[in-house]
């Protein structure tokens, strides 16, 4: 298995009649093959407010052309409320390169 990343865009419940996005790239990939999740992590803004959200994606689904991620969570409390999300990263991945790695650590 290669190292790779997920791009991901969910859209949050509707807390004080306002949403937020949660869309960015997985990090690190744990584990190998089958048995592999991702980190993910950032922040949403909306209307003046600020929310931080991080956490780790489940096991892949296999699809047609690779495989998806399930992410879900809440949104750290702000403004007196939060968010829940919950949804699919894309099955598109960027895969990296071992000698890229290597190249980057040297």
């Amino acid at each position: 298995m290669n190292l790779h990343q997920h791009e991901f865009k969910i859209e949050c419940e509707s807390v004080n009649n306002h949403t937020h996005r949660v869309l960015g790239y997985t990090e690190s990939t744990i584990g190998v093959n089958l048995f592999h999740f991702h980190h993910f992590w950032g922040i949403c803004t909306y209307n003046g407010h600020t929310h931080y959200f991080s956490g780790f994606t489940g096991l892949p689904a296999k699809t047609s052309n690779g495989h998806v991620h399930k992410i879900e969570g809440i949104l750290e409390l702000n403004n007196g409320h939060e968010h829940k999300f919950s949804g699919f990263t894309f099955e598109e991945v960027q895969y990296v390169s071992k000698k890229f790695i290597k190249t980057a650590l040297a």
